[in-house]
């Protein structure tokens, strides 16, 4: 017998007879149907919540609460997508909470330097690219430093030089696009829904229908393998980081549109709530597995999960603890399906 081509890992099928008995064994369908019935248990547990609170919560009746809440976490939403690449390539960024925020003192002075609003969002996403790709990737793919330090760094250095930019305190900020993209409506749908809904769909293709997703996934599962199927491990890595940070960025801009100011504490404490959306949707720390729409699921419980504590009267601080208590499930979670 001959020795299994390396290349299976990065979804290059050798050829292979029709009738191949290997096919409903392939390890890659096994993960693909078991994410598709976690998620569908998952979405009925939400669909059961919903329900469940409806008779007691009028709000969850009103559509347009419903688009609301929907438009407040799209920029969560983007977030999480651009940490769904890092973690399923085996990593994570603390850091796209503090990006998020960063994007408001680098807007803030573009508008003041009167540069137009289409090249403060190209400027904007171009700085942010450029964190995600030369400093977090190559520190971590070619310098080999660990990921946790880097981003740790990323997310204590951008607050510092965003009180730098603000001089420390909150700054108004006048944009009419980012205005539009933040608050506008297009047929009735509020626009970061319709960005959020966008961003989805080209992650979702980038991460299901390239060779590049098919490779994040080898990359996970097995870098040393990968590397010997020929994939560049390190330029798969340099260009998860470079996604997480441009969603970051792009979930900055509608963040300083939707304020419109620019706020030294602007963004802090979203990439855990974006992390816990990613690992409740079934995306492994170990990497490997994982899938765009198991994250919005997971932010969608979080969702219901949040309005329904604070629509039944608990304060505002305990519902951060709540969400940190899930993110430990979460983890917990990921854990038991590694060790099963």
């Amino acid at each position: 017998m001959t020795s299994p081509n390396p290349a299976d890992l990065v979804g290059q099928q050798p050829a292979q007879p029709a009738t191949s008995p290997q096919v409903s064994d392939d390890p890659s369908r096994r993960r693909i149907s078991g994410a598709t019935r976690q998620q569908g248990f998952f979405l009925a547990v939400i669909v059961a919540m919903f329900l469940a609170a409806m008779p007691f919560l009028p709000q969850f009746h009103n559509g347009q609460y419903l688009m609301i809440q929907l438009s407040s976490y799209a920029a969560i939403l983007i977030m999480a997508l651009g940490q769904t690449f890092v973690v399923i390539q085996v990593g994570f960024d603390l850091s796209t909470g503090a990006m998020q925020g960063f994007m408001g003192g680098l807007v803030f002075v573009l508008v003041g330097w009167q540069v137009p609003d289409g090249l403060v969002i190209l400027a904007g996403l171009g700085a942010a690219l450029a964190v995600g790709v030369l400093v977090h990737g190559l520190l971590i793919a070619k310098a080999k430093i660990n990921f946790f330090i880097v981003t740790l760094a990323s997310f204590t250095i951008l607050p510092s030089l965003l009180r730098v930019l603000l001089n420390g305190s909150s700054k108004p900020v006048f944009s009419p696009t980012l205005d539009a993209m933040a608050n506008g409506s297009i047929a009735g749908i509020r626009t970061p829904v319709i960005i959020g809904a966008v961003v989805f769909g080209a992650m979702w293709v980038l991460l299901n229908r390239t060779v590049f997703g098919r490779n994040v996934y080898a990359v996970g599962s097995n870098p040393e393998a990968a590397r010997l199927a020929g994939v560049n491990v390190d330029r798969v890595a340099m260009i998860c980081y470079g996604i997480c940070a441009l969603c970051a960025g792009i979930a900055g801009l509608l963040l300083v549109g939707s304020l419109g100011a620019a706020d030294p504490s602007a963004g802090l404490g979203n990439e855990f709530f974006a992390l816990t959306a990613v690992l409740l949707g079934g995306t492994r720390f170990s990497g490997g597995a994982g899938t765009l729409f198991g994250t919005l699921l997971g932010l969608i419980f979080l969702i219901v999960l949040s309005n329904i504590l604070l629509l039944s009267g608990l304060p505002q601080f305990w519902i951060g603890a709540v969400q940190g208590v899930v993110l430990l499930v979460a983890v917990g979670i990921d854990r038991a399906r590694r060790d099963a």
